[in-house]
């Protein structure tokens, strides 16, 4: 059985990299995505440069969530809305995995809970029932 594809959107910072560095030694597929298309290129031969492991695609956020089967969030809480607003039409019916931590400035060593309730349930309201958000943190 083929192992299912994970996306990464926002997976050029240390919690994205990190993640995708260890799914891609699991042997995942994965696909680094960005904001930035050359940024996800950038991480991407950073991993392959320092840890000899290769994503098997880097690119933008719209393309990796298009591309993955199981998609996972890694973007900071400022950027969390606009991102998913972003990806919203490339993440029906797949599994989203939220790491975003409501973590606001200047106080960002301390969870600042929004109206909502968590970053997990802002998540799962803007984007439906059509997408099952799963979190990991919260």
């Amino acid at each position: 059985m083929e192992k299912q594809k994970i996306a990464i959107l926002g997976g050029t910072g240390a919690l994205g990299t990190g993640l995708a560095l260890r799914w891609i030694k699991a042997g995942y597929s994965v696909i680094i995505g960005s904001r930035d298309s050359q940024k996800a290129t950038a991480a991407a031969n950073h991993l392959q440069e320092k840890w000899g492991v290769k994503a098997a695609q880097a690119t933008d956020n719209v393309s990796a969530a298009e591309a993955g089967d199981i998609v996972v969030l890694t973007v900071p809480f400022a950027h969390q809305r606009s991102t998913l607003n972003s990806v919203q039409t490339q993440l029906k019916g797949k599994i989203l995995i939220d790491v975003t931590v409501a973590l606001a400035p200047p106080k960002v060593a301390r969870v600042q809970l929004p109206p909502e309730g968590s970053a997990g349930i802002i998540a799962q309201n803007l984007l439906g029932e059509e997408v099952n958000v799963d979190l990991f943190a919260e």
